[in-house]
């Protein structure tokens, strides 16, 4: 396993070429990239040179944005998004990124039950038919806190083994799972669920950690720290679980805070670097 960054998860909002300066300077092994916003940008200044940048900053490719970030989006804005999906993946394929991921959210204001999961059934198995050709894994993510979906009319998956039925539904080999320690935590799982996974149906992974004094239930997506922050979250007991399964693969922070607002993007990435580093190390010393 290897930290990686996205930048615009500690929002920084950078083009690829500074991303990876500043992933190379806090110690990153890896960078993820939003192709679905940078495209253009990387067509202008060429893979190749975005290639050799980060083959000289020895960073790896993580994981990258290729579909609509969500599953559930309107109609128009997944047609519009998945016409972009050839370019995207054909850059992807060239830059060495095999993992694309998108969010599966856990109700719906507008479709019942059948509807809505026949159309999530419909939409991860027309991605992970257009990434295929580019040998690219189709990562989904479930969202587990009861805030995100209490009182809505229609309650969709929030678990782990909910979200693996679905996938055997979707019947894809390149159909997987991103998972998230926050979700993870928040849905009640173990270490042993964790690594009773196949390692390839893991196409990415979030770390976070909780916001202290708040009940489980009342946790909020848009409200995490790093990972180790508050050590409410098992880190030890996540990091264990994966490793004990085999996984390889990117560590993402996704500290989704409003403490992020106007903080220097050099200090912010060396913050979420370092606490994937002492979580590594803090696993590790327990196994």
């Amino acid at each position: 396993m290897y930290a990686s960054l996205m930048p615009d998860l500690i929002r920084v909002d950078s083009e690829p070429m500074e991303s990876v300066a500043i992933a190379s300077t806090a110690g990153f092994h890896g960078i993820d990239i939003r192709l679905n916003r940078f495209a253009e940008d990387v067509d202008e200044m060429g893979v190749e040179r975005l290639n050799a940048a980060m083959a000289d900053a020895g960073l790896r490719p993580g994981y990258s944005s290729i579909t609509p970030q969500k599953i559930a989006v309107s109609e128009d804005e997944w047609r519009e998004g998945m016409a972009g999906v050839p370019r995207c993946a054909r850059l992807a394929e060239q830059l060495g990124y095999t993992r694309a991921t998108s969010v599966v959210l856990p109700f719906s204001d507008d479709l019942d039950f059948d509807t809505y999961d026949a159309m999530h059934i419909t939409r991860i198995r027309e991605a992970c038919d257009a990434l295929a050709p580019f040998g690219i894994a189709f990562g989904v993510e479930y969202v587990s806190p009861l805030s995100r979906r209490k009182n809505k009319p229609t309650i969709y998956l929030h678990t782990l083994a909910q979200t693996l039925e679905l996938l055997d539904r979707v019947d894809r080999p390149n159909a997987g799972l991103m998972l998230d320690s926050f979700h993870w935590h928040c849905a009640e799982e173990t270490e042993d669920d964790l690594a009773a996974l196949d390692p390839a149906r893991i196409v990415a992974v979030h770390l976070n950690d909780l916001v202290p004094d708040r009940p489980v239930d009342e946790q909020i997506v848009t409200e995490r720290l790093l990972p180790g922050e508050s050590g409410i979250i098992d880190m030890d007991a996540f990091l264990r679980g994966l490793a004990r399964c085999g996984y390889d693969g990117p560590l993402t922070c996704e500290p989704t805070h409003d403490r992020w607002r106007g903080m220097d993007p050099a200090v912010a990435a060396k913050q979420t670097f370092d606490s994937i580093r002492l979580c590594l190390e803090a696993a590790q010393a327990v196994q």
